[in-house]
């Protein structure tokens, strides 16, 4: 059996995800990063993206996060964002929606907070695509 840890996945109005798992990857500031049983302590910010995790029996989970911070410790790995949504309850034609909005406005004006909304509309979207391609696969 593979080792786990404990991985708590918050959100600002709720508790996404506690449990074991085996491994957690998220996206980092400088890029992807793994966590499975042993790693080394760590506090990063995360940028907009997916969390994946892998339970004990091999089944894989995604959650699109806002950006936030991750903390790993010995037995216990925290990930805190603003929003978190489970992967299977992402939107796609609302997702879509937003994109378009903020592509649209962010064509006729150069502002840094609407091409964050781009980004992480992007990211909601990679989330919302991985989730159902792995649903199809198990149909």
């Amino acid at each position: 059996m593979a080792s786990q840890f404990e991985l708590n996945i918050v959100s600002a109005e709720e508790k996404i995800f506690s449990g074991s798992v085996v491994s957690v990857r998220v996206t980092g500031v400088d890029g992807e990063l793994g966590v499975y049983a042993g790693h080394t302590p760590l506090l990063t910010s995360i940028k907009p993206g997916m969390v994946k995790y892998t339970l004990q029996d091999g089944r894989e989970e995604f959650i699109y996060v806002s950006g936030g911070f991750l903390e790993v410790q010995p037995t216990i790995v925290t990930v805190l964002a603003d929003v978190a949504i489970r992967g299977e309850e992402l939107d796609q034609q609302r997702i879509l929606a937003a994109k378009r909005k903020a592509e649209e406005t962010l064509s006729k004006t150069n502002n840094a907070e609407l091409s964050a909304k781009l980004s992480r509309e992007i990211a909601k979207l990679r989330v919302y695509e991985i989730v159902n391609s792995k649903l199809a696969t198990r149909r």
